[in-house]
């Protein structure tokens, strides 16, 4: 399924400037995820790029010709029908699935270090 690019609106400057806060705490703890494999850290440098978009006409259009943004922008957008308690479950659901995948990595690392 195609996505048409959206418009794009620009944001007022107090925005801008948060949204900037939250695109550098977004990358910063996104880089410490591809670190740490308890963090995921894709995640939070989706969540970056996406407030990129918001804020940038050039990101958004970059990010608009990616067939894997746009791919990922439709799961996102899927879920704007679900009721607050189901994007709740659904958070607690996708964190609790990284854990588990960053902690059975993490005890894998360790187990191939002690094996050598």
């Amino acid at each position: 399924m195609h996505l048409p690019t959206p418009h794009f609106s620009p944001l007022p400057l107090y925005a801008k400037v948060i949204a900037l806060i939250f695109i550098v705490g977004f990358v910063l703890i996104g880089i410490v995820g591809l670190i740490l494999p308890i963090i995921p850290g894709v995640l939070f440098l989706f969540l970056a790029a996406l407030l990129l978009t918001r804020v940038s006409r050039r990101a958004s259009a970059y990010a608009h010709s990616r067939p894997w943004f746009r791919k990922h922008l439709q799961s996102w957008r899927a879920s704007a029908g679900l009721s607050w308690g189901q994007r709740a479950r659904l958070s607690f659901w996708v964190a609790a699935r990284a854990v588990v995948q960053g902690v059975g990595a993490g005890v894998s690392g360790i187990y191939r270090a002690l094996r050598r």
